[in-house]
Formats: structure tokens, C-alpha cells, sequence
């Protein structure tokens, strides 16, 4: 399927039904009464928008690479829609939480996106005049519900960083013709990764979850993941609008402070598929006894737990709580999803209870991995599924050698879906691509056909379906007054309580230890880490010179200060 295919058979499809409403958008201000667009609406609205934006800056290319740095917002949705008709190719940046230092984080805004070949930047007018005199590409500002709010939060003056134009990337590979638009695979820190989305990709990964979900014109979707993230953007988001069932689409920021909310809109919309990481399962059991009311559920029937490692007791628990309300437990389903593959990879069978596989029947094999940066704390395991329809899964050891069933390995999958590398400067790097199967980084077994996920390879954090890296925290504490240049550790602790992992941070004090010292760099760390990524560290721990773990090589060793970190200072994982 070439590119203007598709966009002619998404106006087809939108518009055999031009008055039936496709997409609400609920907002802060106003709760009770989402906005709402219908099929033609959004067609008319999303390409006006599309092109008052571009009109405003010199974009001379016909196909312009935009940036979307923009607030969840009606018009972030319709602007997304609207570039895509028109031809350009968006690429949505992600909005900082309310707990971001926005000073900082527009400077560090300059770094992330160096890397980012684009034409154009769109972002809020107020935003906009911060930047225009940093980024050598267009910068327009864009009008937004609810925009006043969001522009508070960041200071009147602009940032005083200059980066000359042949500091940003400039792609050695042009774009083809049938690119749709970019996502990116990439953590809440980190480089952006650019996964190159084409209109054949997308097709392809539609025709697979409907057949995996049986989907049918009844369906509707309910969410609050955001559309920086794969499973907000495709799943939520695009899946829907082709298909042509509606979806309700929240604020992530909005969820966290009141999650009912996810439950009113599931009742008042009639919701069938709502897409969640594991950590959101969790999190909604232990906020029942604080929700006002009781709501109806039964419409539900498919709660798909995705972008983490399943966890039985987050599954077990949202069942048993919210079973009054009418969730079954045939309604909790799983996926293992990434955006190099678009989304999905594997999908659990609706209707039935998830497969499980006991940790004692797990293979290591002789060939297995040695230390893992994880733990492995389940005693049963849980599956995300069979492969979607010409989709392989293989798991393999660390010579590249098959594991049989039931043994653990790394994770690779060969789909037509996949992407080509990741995009950017240098062109398509291909890096994790062998022969057409991508090497994933991730740690799992097939058992029976299905896939069981662990965890990650790399020191990757995930923290409620972010990923952090460790070595951004590291270098922020490294810039804390008081803290030993280089003596500083991050890495992830399993939390059983919330179904995902917590941040932890050791850091090595510069002088003699003092307790009353100590506790102030702590809080200064702490402060420095919420401000900056939005992430608020769990456990942090300052600590006497050599307290830290470093191998004979004389490296600092996250696993052995990890291990120490949980014999001494907590309750073992």
C-alpha cells in the first residue's frame, strides 16, 4: 500500500459515515462533556489545521518532517491527522509533566532533538518565541485548548543556548515516498530514536490486531496513554480512526490524579478495548477504596496489559477488586508491543484466561546468560500472547544458537511490520536487524506458542512504562554540590506493590560523611531528578567514599552495588 492509497482509503472510510463521532477528547476544564469530532469534522478540521500551521513558516519541501511539541490537546490529535493527508510526515515529541523543571527541560529539549532531522518545529506560541532564536529550522507556534495553562509553565524569556545549524542532523537518507509519519522507541531520557512508520507497516499491523481482537464496528477505545508513546499513538489512536469505531482520549496527567476517570468514560462510552502497562493495573486496585462511586464495567472485554512484563499479582488483584464492577477475569488480556515492529507482536486470545508457566520449569540451558540486570521475582509466570499472523517469534542463546521450549534467551521477531532502523543523522542505522529479524534486547522463553517477557538485557529502568536511562540520572547527580565526581549509581528495584520497577540512586559523598550533609544532598538529588525527567526516585541513598561497588577493572558495577544496596539499606526485593 503506497502512501496517498492509504490516505485516500482513510478519507473513504471516515467518510461512509461523515456524521458518526470517531474521536472525543477530554480536557481539565471541562470533564463532563469531552469534546467531540465527527468523521467529517475531523477530515475538514485536521487538514485546515495542517495547513495554517505550515503556511505560517518557510517550509519549501512538499514533504516537510514536523515536530509536535504540543500539550494533549484537541488540536494535538487533528494536527497529527491533518499532517498525514496533506502529505508531511509528523513526529510527536513528548509534553513534560508538571513536575519537570520547564527551564530545564527546554534546554535539554535543544539536545534531544539535535539528533532529530526536521523541517519544521510546532509547538505553543509562548514555547515558540522561547525557541525560534535556538533551532535553525522554522519554529510556529500553534494554538491549543486550554494553551494559557500550559504556557504558565514556562518562563517569559527565551533560551539563551545557540546551537548553529551545523550542530543539528541533517539526514544522509531521505525519506521515501510512502512514509506516513515518525514514532519514536526511546526512554524519558535518553536520544530519541526515530522509527520510520510507512503506510504498507501500518496496513499490515491493522489487518493483524483485527484479527487477533475480532474486532468489529461495536468496539470502542478508551485511553489516557499519550501519543508520544507507540501504544497511545497506533493502538489507541490510529487503530480506531481506521477501523472507524470511536475512541475517548484523556491526559495521561489527568489519569494519575484521578483515575476514576479511566472508569466514568468506560461506562458513559460504552468502552470495549483499553490498552494499560502493568503498573496501571496495580495502581487502579489501590485507588478503589479513594473513588467516589461504583461504575459498570461489563462493556469491557479486553484489558490489554502491555509495554511491561505481565505480572500475575497485578492481574489477580485488578480481577478480584474490581469483579463487583464486572470485570472477568477472560477480559485481562496481554500484548508484547514495540514501535519497531509499529505496535503489537503478540496479542493474548480474547475471551480467554491468560496461559501461565511456573518459574521452576524454567530452562536455563548451558549456553543460558550469566547476571541479568533484573530480577527474576515471579514465581509464575504470565504470557502476552501467540504471535499475530505472519509474525515469528525466536528466542535464542547468547551464541545465536535456538533455546528449545520452556528455555530463556533473547527475544528476536521477524514481522512485516518491521521497521527498517532507526533513522537520523547517519541515515538508517541497522545495528539490532539481521537477515529480517530484530534482536529486541529482551529476556523470555516460548512455551506451548506463547510468549512469556522477564525483563531487559540493558540497564534500562522502567518506571510505569517509561524508560530511563541510567546513565542520564548518573550524570545529573554528578552536577550536585557535595556529591564525589563519578561516584554516583542508578538502576531499577522491583516493586511489588505497584507492578513495575522504582528508581533507586546511590551517590558518594565528596568529603568525610556527615549525616546532616548527607541529607541535604539527598534532598537535593531527589529534587534534581523529579525536576528533571519527571521520574521521582524511590529510594535514594548517600553514602561514605568506597561505599559503592567498582569491578577489578576498577568500573563502577550497578549489579553488585544494587545487590549491596538491597542486603543493607532495604527489604530484599
Amino acid at each position: 500500500m503506497t502512501r496517498q492509497q492509504f490516505c485516500e482509503q482513510l478519507r473513504d472510510r471516515m467518510l461512509s459515515e461523515p456524521a458518526k463521532v470517531l474521536l472525543h477528547v477530554a480536557m481539565a476544564s471541562q470533564f463532563e462533556k469531552p469534546h467531540q469530532f465527527t468523521a467529517q469534522s475531523i477530515v475538514d478540521r485536521a487538514e485546515s489545521l495542517a495547513t495554517a500551521v505550515l503556511s505560517s513558516v518557510p517550509v519549501t519541501k512538499e514533504r516537510a518532517v514536523v515536530l509536535l511539541l504540543l500539550p494533549h490537546s484537541p488540536e494535538l490529535f487533528l494536527l497529527q491527522v491533518g499532517l498525514v493527508l496533506k502529505g508531511h510526515v509528523p513526529a510527536i515529541l513528548a509534553w513534560p509533566t508538571m513536575r519537570v523543571d520547564t527551564e530545564k527541560y527546554q534546554r535539554n529539549l535543544i539536545h534531544q532533538i539535535r539528533q532529530l532531522p526536521a523541517d519544521a518545529l510546532a509547538t505553543l506560541p509562548g514555547l515558540a518565541q522561547n525557541l525560534i532564536n535556538t533551532i535553525p529550522y522554522p519554529v510556529v507556534g500553534c494554538d491549543v485548548e486550554n494553551g494559557a495553562a500550559f504556557e504558565k509553565l514556562f518562563p517569559a524569556t527565551g533560551v539563551t543556548q545557540h546551537l548553529d545549524s551545523g550542530a543539528f542532523a541533517k539526514s544522509k537518507a531521505e525519506l521515501s515516498d510512502d512514509v506516513l509519519f515518525l514514532q519514536f522507541s526511546g526512554g524519558t531520557t535518553g536520544t530519541q530514536k526515530a522509527v520510520v512508520v510507512t503506510a504498507e507497516m501500518l496496513n499490515k499491523q491493522f489487518a493483524q490486531l483485527r484479527q487477533a481482537l475480532k474486532m468489529t464496528r461495536d468496539d470502542s477505545v478508551v485511553s489516557w496513554l499519550p501519543l508520544y508513546h507507540d501504544m497511545g499513538l497506533i493502538a489507541c489512536f490510529w487503530l480506531p480512526l481506521w477501523q472507524t469505531i470511536p475512541s475517548l482520549q484523556m491526559a495521561a496527567s489527568d489519569w494519575v490524579i484521578n483515575p476514576e476517570l479511566l472508569f466514568r468514560y468506560v461506562q458513559q462510552y460504552r468502552g470495549t478495548l483499553c490498552w494499560l502497562p502493568n503498573f496501571a493495573f496495580s495502581y487502579l486496585s489501590q485507588r478503589r477504596e479513594f473513588m467516589q462511586r461504583s461504575y459498570e464495567l461489563n462493556s469491557m472485554r479486553a484489558w490489554i496489559n502491555c509495554s511491561e512484563p505481565v505480572r500475575q499479582r497485578s492481574i489477580l488483584q485488578f480481577g478480584q477488586t474490581f469483579a463487583d464492577w464486572g470485570v472477568r477475569p477472560e477480559t485481562v488480556l496481554a500484548s508484547y508491543a514495540m514501535a519497531e515492529t509499529v505496535f503489537a507482536i503478540t496479542q493474548s486470545e480474547p475471551g480467554k484466561q491468560l496461559a501461565t508457566a511456573p518459574r521452576s520449569g524454567l530452562k536455563r540451558g548451558a549456553d543460558g546468560y550469566g547476571q541479568l540486570p533484573f530480577d527474576l521475582i515471579d514465581e509464575v509466570y504470565v504470557s502476552s500472547g501467540k504471535p499475530l499472523a505472519e509474525t515469528s517469534v525466536r528466542v535464542v542463546t547468547q551464541s545465536g544458537s535456538l533455546c528449545p521450549d520452556g528455555q530463556a534467551g533473547e527475544i528476536h521477531v521477524c514481522t512485516p511490520s518491521l521497521f527498517a532502523g532507526y533513522w537520523g543523522a547517519e541515515g538508517f542505522q541497522r545495528h539490532t536487524l539481521n537477515d529480517g529479524w530484530h534482536a529486541t534486547g529482551d529476556y523470555g522463553f516460548s512455551h506451548q506458542g506463547e510468549l512469556f517477557v522477564i525483563g531487559r538485557f540493558k540497564d534500562i529502568i522502567i518506571v510505569g512504562g517509561n524508560n530511563i536511562f541510567p546513565e542520564d540520572v548518573e550524570a545529573m547527580v554528578n552536577t550536585i554540590d557535595g556529591v564525589y565526581p563519578g561516584r554516583a549509581v542508578a538502576f531499577g528495584i522491583e516493586d511489588d506493590e505497584y507492578g513495575t520497577q522504582s528508581l533507586a540512586v546511590i551517590a558518594e559523598t565528596k568529603d568525610v560523611y556527615d549525616e546532616k550533609a548527607a541529607a541535604e544532598i539527598e534532598a537535593s538529588i531527589r529534587k534534581l531528578v523529579l525536576t528533571t525527567i519527571g521520574t521521582a526516585p524511590r529510594h535514594v541513598a548517600v553514602v561514605p567514599q568506597r561505599w559503592i561497588v567498582k569491578s577489578t577493572a576498577g568500573k563502577i558495577s550497578r549489579r553488585e552495588t544494587r545487590e549491596k544496596f538491597l542486603r543493607e539499606r532495604v527489604v530484599p526485593a
